[in-house]
């Protein structure tokens, strides 16, 4: 089975946008007749089409940004690279280009209509309020995931171009129905067994062994007690919160500020609202509620009785005129506190409104929130000034000038950091440290980055001055850490050896795992009935015991580790999962799936011999120095 193809949900645009699908061919490699070595200057031609070395940069920087959502913030390019993910990259721009070509040569278009209908209709691009696009919404998703908007455009328009190809393929095949029960009954059989942990305490007693063990026990787990490679680096940051401090302020500028910003310092009127509903059809009955209540009757009784209605339902919480049903407006701002309104028609029915509490409109005045005001302007005003102070940074480091001199001339600040270790930070309380802490590690000795910016702003220059590579520790210098470590391996050594004897107990002799358990001052725990994936365990007990358990014959018991404890686990009921109609249905889905991605798989080698494909890897080797899309 071809694991190559990836529905859109993982594709460059699926991060946004949902409905269009894009299919990247990751599986199959780019062969020898596929490389061109020549003067071009792109990454790829493909047909008429062709793949830049800035497309290529930033569809890898957007994927190394993926990454860091899994692998953390210093998830850096070299990484990347060598865990395959710039091949994987090259290799997915190329299957794009080969669909989206496929579609030309097939007449398939797709008009800017179409296009502009399928961003307004992405939730991710629609105002919360509203539910219309927002435009502002729809550029920062753009901003934060390092597309332009033509860029982007085109994109959804060759992913739909490639998806009415990828259509017409996918969608004939069938699954075999004894297949899919088979699976669904593998994956909804159901185990039980029990288990006790042995007492850790019991073990302490374990004697430090002579240096000659200790030692060899040192070199073998040589990672354990090696200090890891640091540097030494001058850093130079700009940032806006480092430049408001500095800024003047005028009162005029305060004033605009505060008047354009009023709305914030204004809190809207406010009303907890009652309601009685009848139905549509029970206007009659409506008015009828209402004249007793104008004749004293108690509204919640009126409500319960009357109306049928819960004493939770009747009271609806408190609402601005903005956020309140727009049929109800009116009724409910024009009632006094303590009034309740005629029965009001929406399309849920007949309402009669009780205003029971009114918090009047509010508006804090200048002198109130003074502070945050001028704070506000500062903010503005530096980080408007911080792009010409980025600019004229980035050219004074242009013409040469050296780093420390060229922070000088700006302003900016500059540190020198000794000890830096990959992923601890910087410690000196710098913004996103995280992230200048991974380029760091992607520079050389002697390198200065580029002009950098964090996702917060921060704009940073860092040279690597001293490279301190890792190395093992004396063992001199570690030998009570050598020894708490030798302990601690010994010690689960023993614990599991013991393990291994008391569910050999169970397993020849029958022991009775209850009495194991008292016999180690221990307590028989339940699992519950668990699935493989460990839905039904108990709470509070580690999936490891599912992985277990199938493993097992039923009545037989075994030792595991989970996490620092050692268990003596017990196999006592195996539940063989009935299939009723429609279980397997979730399988074939999932087997209808593979059986298309193998069609595609096949429909794209066709492809390949169809449309002509080069790969320049000397462009890539220039990009990215030492590596090739093999």
């Amino acid at each position: 089975m071809l694991a190559g193809i990836r529905s859109f949900s993982k594709s460059i645009f699926a991060k946004i946008i949902l409905g269009v699908i894009a299919i990247s061919f990751v599986g199959w490699g780019l062969n020898a007749s596929m490389l061109n070595l020549g003067t071009s200057r792109q990454v790829a031609e493909i047909g008429s089409q062709n793949i830049s070395p800035a497309e290529l940069d930033r569809a890898f920087q957007r994927s190394i940004q993926n990454m860091r959502s899994v692998f953390g913030p210093n998830f850096d390019r070299q990484q990347a690279i060598q865990m395959g993910l710039l091949n994987n990259t090259v290799q997915n721009l190329v299957s794009q280009k080969i669909l989206r070509e496929n579609a030309k040569e097939m007449g398939i278009g797709i008009s800017n209509e179409k296009v502009r209908d399928t961003i307004f209709a992405s939730p991710g691009f629609q105002n919360e309020t509203t539910g219309q696009f927002d435009r502002e919404r729809f550029l920062q998703a753009l901003y934060s995931s390092g597309y332009t908007e033509p860029e982007f455009i085109e994109g959804v328009r060759g992913d739909m171009m490639g998806q009415q190809v990828v259509g017409s393929l996918a969608g004939a095949v069938n699954a075999p129905d004894v297949m899919a029960q088979q699976i669904a009954a593998y994956r909804n059989e159901q185990r039980g067994g029990s288990f006790f942990a042995l007492n850790p305490s019991e073990f302490d007693n374990i004697e430090t062994p002579d240096d000659a063990t200790l030692r060899k026990y040192h070199e073998d787990n040589a990672p354990q007690f090696t200090a890891p490679e640091s540097r030494t680096v001058t850093l130079v940051t700009l940032s806006a919160t480092d430049l408001a401090a500095n800024m003047d302020v005028t009162e005029d500028e305060i004033n605009e500020a505060y008047n354009h910003r009023l709305p914030e310092f204004q809190t809207p009127e406010k009303r907890v609202v009652e309601q009685i509903l009848f139905a549509p059809n029970e206007k009659e009955s409506a008015q009828e509620a209402y004249k007793a209540l104008q004749n004293g009757a108690d509204f919640m009784t009126v409500a319960t009785e009357d109306a049928g209605m819960d004493p939770s339902i009747v009271k609806l919480g408190e609402f601005t005129a903005d956020n309140i049903l727009p049929d109800l407006r009116d009724a409910t701002f024009g009632l006094e506190e303590g009034a309740f309104s005629e029965p009001v028609e929406t399309a849920l029915g007949w309402h009669i409104i009780r205003v029971t509490a009114i918090t009047p409109e509010r508006t804090e005045t200048l002198d109130q929130v003074r502070n945050e005001v001028e704070e506000g302007v500062k903010q503005f005003k530096a980080e408007d000034a911080i792009y010409d102070l980025a600019a004229r940074l980035d050219d004074e480091l242009g013409a040469g000038t050296p780093l420390e001199e060229a922070a000088n001339a700006v302003g900016a600040k500059t540190y020198k950091l000794n000890d830096v270790v990959r992923g601890e930070g910087l410690d000196v309380g710098i913004a996103d440290s995280a992230e200048i802490n991974a380029m760091i590690f992607e520079l050389d000795k002697g390198e200065d980055s580029f002009l950098e910016e964090t996702s917060t702003g921060v704009r940073y220059v860092a040279r690597v001055d001293e490279v301190t590579p890792a190395a093992l520790r004396p063992f001199e210098e570690v030998r009570d850490d050598v020894v708490a470590a030798w302990k601690a391996d010994e010690r689960n050594r023993l614990m599991l050896e013991k393990a291994d004897q008391l569910a050999a107990s169970i397993n020849d002799q029958n022991a009775d795992i209850a009495s194991l358990a008292t016999s180690e001052n221990a307590e028989v725990t339940e699992s519950g009935l668990t699935k493989r994936t460990g839905q039904g365990l108990a709470d509070g007990v580690s999936p490891a015991v599912a992985a277990a358990l199938f493993t097992l014959d039923e009545g037989k018991a075994k030792a595991i580790q989970s996490g620092e404890n050692v268990l003596v686990l017990k196999l006592d009921e195996i539940k063989a999962a009935t299939i009723a109609e429609g279980d397997a249905d979730p399988v074939v889905t999932e087997l209808k799936q593979a059986l298309n991605e193998d069609i595609l798989a096949q429909y794209l080698d066709y492809l390949q011999d169809e449309i002509s494909v080069s790969v320049n890897n000397s462009v890539i080797n220039g990009l990215y120095p030492q590596t090739a899309a093999n």
